[in-house]
């Protein structure tokens, strides 16, 4: 949420106001993160430090600190909004949602497994994305208090370059996550492993290209050799890696036994003639194509079994946990009370509009407190500071509202303070 556009009575200024007033923004209580970096095992449950009857000092749109009211000496000239009983946090971070696809929204089939939503989802796909959709979805995350997004692109053709031009409108800072999709690898070795949906679009705009990764779907449905590929060039760039990994039973089914309904569908779709399963479950066939360590970002990961979820965390990898989604296609839940005290580093996402009713982060956050008592400590960070590191865009400032960063901040659902 920009300080700017908070809605609360505010002091009138002079005409001659100038950039740098100084807007102090007061609220029952803040929660600042500062100095804080990732959270995992039992640091995440750490006390947070919370500034009741708190103020926000911005400056510039930068944090120039945080203090108790009664501690703040304010010139005259200051602009103060009170916002009232609420709490805030840091902007949120939505590490996982696919922005080209919000045209779809009320679309697929929910409910009936993940097949089932695949083979609703994959007829819709020839069209071009909607720039109003795509638009709109962006102002709502920045509506909601989210102003960091990691968004998986190369579903359509144009996609890459309307999602970032509809996150620059609306004030987000995006990573885009270029996603591989199929078994054909039609790029040299001595080249940069774009999907075909993305390669152009990347090579007109360097700067857009600065914001994009090469990613994966998922091990059943991109080539391993192209994987492979994107995770050594995200490594070799500094780049964070992304694909999903463990989403649903019948990836399971088709990864060890090589049947089932999603390969069933996917004869049809993708693969190529001969294909053969690996044999393995999701997490063992990451692992033995290198995909996991610090620098990838899994996501889901609802079938992961406890044994798995040590493994995950001991490589270093995140992975981003998108609930609500989980539950609409009817995959079942991630073991995360196992994830959160395994060591993993853990963020949330909102999946997008083909499997969520909006793209509120908050809500994965507050559908966990509310069905697994995750605690609100723990889901306050997987919000900022951990999906900020997932991002790797910590040192960016994002995840936490400290001196000298930007004031960029949410409002907290009431489930989540205390």
């Amino acid at each position: 949420m920009n300080p700017e556009n908070t809605e609360s009575p505010a002091t009138e200024l002079p005409a001659d106001d100038s950039a740098d007033r100084l807007l102090a923004i007061r609220a029952r209580s803040i929660l600042t993160l500062a100095g804080e970096g990732p959270a995992r095992a039992a640091r995440l449950f750490a006390p947070l430090k919370k500034i009741d009857n708190g103020v926000l000092l911005v400056r510039d749109g930068l944090v120039e600190d945080v203090l108790p009211w009664s501690q703040v000496r304010l010139p005259a000239c200051a602009l103060v909004r009170d916002v009232g009983p609420v709490c805030l946090a840091p902007a949120c971070v939505n590490a996982h949602t696919h922005l080209e696809l919000s045209h779809l929204a009320e679309k697929t089939r929910w409910g009936r497994g993940f097949a089932e939503w695949l083979q609703s989802l994959v007829p819709l796909l020839g069209a071009a994305p909607q720039t109003d959709a795509v638009e709109n979805a962006c102002a709502s995350l920045a509506l909601y208090g989210t102003l960091y997004v990691g968004n998986i692109t190369g579903s359509l053709p144009g996609g890459t370059v309307l999602a970032d031009s509809a996150c620059n409108e609306a004030g987000l800072t995006v990573s885009h996550f270029c996603e591989w999709f199929g078994y054909d690898a039609p790029f040299a070795d001595n080249e940069r492993p774009w999907p075909p949906r993305c390669r152009q679009a990347l090579a007109d705009d360097p700067f857009l290209m600065a914001r994009c990764a090469p990613g994966g779907h998922a091990l059943y449905s991109t080539g391993p050799e192209i994987l492979a590929a994107a995770r050594q060039d995200c490594a070799r760039m500094g780049r964070v890696f992304s694909f999903h990994l463990a989403e649903s039973p019948e990836e399971t089914q088709m990864l060890t036994t090589g049947d089932g309904p999603l390969r069933a569908f996917y004869d049809k779709v993708v693969l190529p003639q001969g294909w053969a399963a690996p044999g393995l479950r999701p997490l063992a066939y990451a692992l033995k194509l290198g995909l996991l360590g610090p620098g990838t970002l899994a996501v889901h990961g609802v079938q992961l079994d406890a044994q798995e979820v040590e493994v995950l965390a001991a490589s270093g990898a995140a992975l981003c946990l998108c609930p609500r989604s989980n539950r609409n296609l009817g995959v079942g839940v991630a073991p995360v009370r196992e994830m959160m005290e395994s060591g993993a580093l853990l963020c949330l996402g909102t999946d997008g509009l083909t499997s969520n009713r909006d793209l509120d982060v908050r809500k994965e956050a507050v559908w966990l407190r509310e069905t697994l008592d995750v605690p609100p400590e723990a889901l306050v960070r997987m919000l900022t500071v951990n999906g900020a590191a997932a991002l790797n865009v910590l040192d960016c400032g994002a995840g936490r509202l400290e001196k000298g960063g930007p004031a960029d901040f949410c409002v907290l659902p009431e489930i989540l303070t205390y």
